[in-house]
This record gives structure tokens, C-alpha cells and sequence, in this order.
């Protein structure tokens, strides 16, 4: 393992401005969010606009979800106690905890919920630790808050374990009786105070850290499921959605009973879960438990994983896989081992296929006879399909330089890549229901990845016009 000063400068060097790009993107909706949601106009909060389980991009659904990557809360808990209130779909009615209404009053324990923000955040403003120990609002959800409204105070890591790990690693003494965001602080006063760091905001400090030692990872397994037996007829979208997303962490809490002797490999190792072909979801192992005798006559024993750490994504090939690891082969019934050492090329990967905002997928060629566009495949939303063909036609009318900041890939990395750009669809193909006749001139236009992610940066997308307007005003 590198030092932290050399690895420091490697940062720097090789990965900086890559996480620099998302932080950035990521600050665009940290900012949506405080101006959807003042921190002064809480006591005018309706509970619908609380709540997760109405549908709307409420309070509790842009934190948990639409900010996942500022730190994760998803699991942990249930939503009534995570949250203190939700819409419960299926009864049709608000429900509550205890702890926050005797009678389980959803609407009197909201008004309770709605103090309790206004209190974190004056103790937030404040920097009051023991306020902020003693308010009632949820460990997890109380965090990510902070690091919400006062991302420059407090960092976007929420495992005490893990704080623990980078304090030792670094060689900053505490005592043992320290409280989470006491030792949260000790890792910022140690950035403030190494100049090394003076470009790292709290954000960048925390990738940085994971980068350089990882307190997660041990191992890197396949597990191969099977589709026949345990996902029959399913697509590779309704098993992430109905076992990923739903059944293993909100009705098994991350235990996955298996039928063999199981994998031997120890807590913390990245489980990436493999169905026929392709690896569909990933997460952290906690542990294994071996039964004595075999639950419902056929399960040995079970995995449990952190159900925090649950992510599905587009499908990744055995190819993709061989490209990061040249020493595997390709999929199989057996529980393979990939090297440890490409966990971060690994995960790189997996955030490509995970991202949400719409990049350009092609067809294969020879099925694409027309313009035609909106043909529905499921990967991670509904997505539509793009046509090679109209890309092309694109291109050939627009060019290959961003029509936004100019940006051409020929130019700038040399003539190997020239031509590469992404085509942007004027009218969001989100909004369009059926299939159409694309026109390349009017439709289509050519930007490069970074203002395409700023054009996707909000659910109505910006205007072309609109983020040259952000450019110019820099």
C-alpha cells in the first residue's frame, strides 16, 4: 500500500478531475434540493411533500434516492422508523412510530418530525455537537441531512467502523469514548490542516480516502444464481426489482439462504451476483451462516449481506469483466474469484452502467432499417433505444464538436478518437410514448459527456440554450 503522500499526488494525477466532473454534478443537485427544500420553510412542509410512498420527489426521496451518491441511507431500517412517517401504498393510509406519536397520529407525529428538522439544522448551523447527538430524528437520516445542507461541515460517510478505520490508517489518535461526529471532525481537521489537501473539498477528501485504502473490501466472488430454479421466467429487471430492490432487503434483511456447501471467503468480500450470462447486482458480504440441520430440507445455510450496499445496474458482461480482469475466463456455475486489486476499475464499471441520466446506447447495426426511436427495453428505468443510423445522420449534419462548448474529441486526444461524441435528443425520447420518425437535423444534436450530464441534471432536462448560459456566466 502507498503512502498517503504518494498516493495523494497519484489522485491528483490520474483520478481528480474525473470525481471532480461528478462532484460537480452531484453539487448541481444538492442545490435543487435546498431550494425545493428551504431550510427556513419547513414548518410550511406538507407531509405529502415528506413523505416517500406518495410518488412525488418528495423530502425523504430526493435524500435517500436522488442523492444516494452523496452518501447511501438506502436499507438500515424501515421507512417509519428511518423516516418517522410514510405513505404505506397498499392500506392507503400515513403510518408513524411511537417515538413520535403515543397514538400513532401520522399528521401530530409529522408536526413532531417537522420540529426535529428545524432543530438539526440550528444545531447544524451551530456546529452543536450534543444537540445534534440528542435530536431524535434517526442516526443515518440525521447525517445525511447535515452533509445536505452543510456539505463544507460534515462528511458524507455515515459507518462509525469506517471512520475508525481511516483514523487508524492515517495515524490520528482519539479516545475511545469519542462520539461519530466528534471523530468526523478530527478527519476534517486533518485535511484542513495538510496543504496536500487544499484542493479536496469534504466530498472529494472521502473518495480520496476509499481510493487509498479501502476498509470494505477482502475479496471479489461471483455467485452464480439460478434463473430456472429461483427466477423463472423473470427478466433481469424484475429480479433486480422484485429480489434486489425489494424481497432481500425489506423482507430477508440481506440473508440469501443457499443450497450447497456455499463460498468460503471471509466478511467484507464484493459479491458480484451473476444470472446465465451477465452480472445483473452486487453487495457486501457480512457474513455466512451454516444451519445445523437444513432449513426447509434443502437450504445449508445463508449469506447475509449489508443491505446498504444492495446495487443493481445494466448488465455487465463476461467481456466488460475481461477487460479489468484479463486472468478471468468467462461465466460459470463455479464461484470465481476476480483479483481484489481491480475493485476500483470493478466498481468505475458499475457506475457507468448504474447511472440514471440517459447516455446513448446503440442498436446493433443490422436492425436498424429506419429512423425509428422509442422502442422500450427495461435496464434500469425505461429507457429507449438508440438508433446507429441516426447517430450517424446526426453527425454527418451537425458535426463532431459539442454543439455547447465546442469540445471535439479528434482535437483534443488526437485523431484515434475522432468522430467520438454523444448525440443529444432535443425532445426527451422519456416523453414520447410511441414510435416515431426521428429527424436527425432538428432532433439530434451532438455534446460531449460533460454537458450532457449537465443537460440531464434535473428530471425536465435543461435547454441546450440553458447551459451555454451556465458556461458563459463563468
Amino acid at each position: 500500500m502507498k503512502n498517503i503522500s504518494e498516493s495523494i499526488k497519484e489522485f491528483l494525477t490520474i483520478k481528480y478531475d474525473t470525481f471532480k466532473l461528478r462532484y460537480d454534478n452531484l453539487e448541481i443537485l444538492r442545490k435543487e434540493f435546498v431550494t425545493k427544500f428551504p431550510a427556513n420553510q419547513f414548518h410550511n412542509m406538507q407531509i405529502d411533500d415528506y413523505v416517500v410512498g406518495s410518488g412525488k420527489e418528495s423530502f425523504c426521496y430526493w435524500l435517500e434516492t436522488k442523492l444516494r451518491e452523496l452518501g447511501s441511507i438506502k436499507g438500515g431500517s424501515t421507512a417509519d422508523k428511518k423516516f418517522g412517517v410514510y405513505f404505506n401504498k397498499a392500506e392507503g393510509i400515513y403510518k408513524t412510530i411511537p417515538k413520535w406519536d403515543d397514538d400513532l397520529d401520522a399528521e401530530n407525529a409529522f408536526k413532531n418530525i417537522k420540529q426535529a428538522l428545524k432543530d438539526l439544522i440550528d444545531a447544524g448551523e451551530n456546529e452543536d455537537t450534543e444537540a445534534i447527538l440528542k435530536n431524535p430524528i434517526s442516526p443515518m437520516f440525521k447525517n445525511k441531512i447535515l452533509t445536505a445542507y452543510y456539505p463544507d461541515n460534515y462528511l458524507n460517510v455515515f459507518s462509525e467502523e469506517h471512520v475508525d478505520f481511516f483514523l487508524n490508517k492515517i495515524g490520528i489518535k482519539f479516545q475511545s469514548h469519542l462520539d461519530l461526529e466528534e471523530k468526523r471532525k478530527l478527519l476534517i481537521e486533518y485535511k484542513n490542516n495538510h496543504d496536500e489537501f487544499k484542493s479536496f473539498n469534504n466530498y472529494l477528501f472521502m473518495v480520496f480516502l476509499y481510493h487509498w485504502n479501502n476498509p470494505k473490501i477482502k475479496e471479489i466472488r461471483l455467485l452464480p444464481m439460478s434463473s430456472k430454479y429461483e427466477f423463472p421466467d423473470m427478466s433481469y429487471k424484475e429480479i433486480q426489482d422484485s429480489f434486489f430492490l425489494n424481497s432481500l432487503i425489506h423482507e430477508k434483511d440481506g440473508h440469501y439462504n443457499f443450497r450447497s456447501s456455499g463460498i468460503n471467503t471471509p466478511s467484507g468480500t464484493f459479491i458480484l451476483f451473476q444470472i446465465d450470462n451477465a452480472v445483473i447486482a452486487s453487495a457486501k458480504l457480512i457474513k455466512i451462516i451454516k444451519h445445523d440441520k437444513p432449513i426447509d430440507g434443502i437450504y445449508n445455510g445463508a449469506y447475509v449481506f449489508d443491505i446498504n450496499s444492495i446495487r443493481v445496474f445494466e448488465p455487465i458482461t463476461s467481456e466488460e469483466i475481461r477487460r479489468i480482469d484479463q486472468k478471468f475466463n468467462n461465466f460459470s456455475q463455479v464461484k470465481q474469484k476476480l483479483d481484489s486489486n481491480k475493485y476500483e476499475e470493478i466498481m468505475a464499471l458499475i457506475d457507468s452502467k448504474s447511472n440514471q441520466v440517459l447516455i446513448p446506447e446503440e442498436i446493433p447495426a443490422e436492425e436498424a432499417e429506419k429512423y425509428a426511436e422509442g422502442s422500450k427495453k427495461q435496464i434500469m428505468v425505461n429507457a429507449y433505444e438508440r438508433n446507429p443510423k441516426a447517430r450517424q445522420a446526426c453527425i454527418e449534419i451537425h458535426g463532431t464538436g459539442c454543439i455547447i462548448c465546442g469540445f471535439d474529441f479528434g482535437e483534443v486526444y488526437g485523431g484515434d478518437f475522432a468522430g467520438k461524441i454523444h448525440v443529444h435528443h432535443i425532445k426527451p425520447l422519456a416523453d414520447i410514448d410511441d414510435e416515431y420518425e426521428v429527424d436527425p437535423e432538428n432532433d439530434l444534436v451532438p455534446v460531449c459527456p460533460n454537458c450532457h450530464m449537465i443537460l440531464h441534471s434535473k428530471k425536465e432536462v435543461y435547454s441546450i440554450e440553458e447551459v451555454k448560459l451556465f458556461l458563459n456566466q463563468q
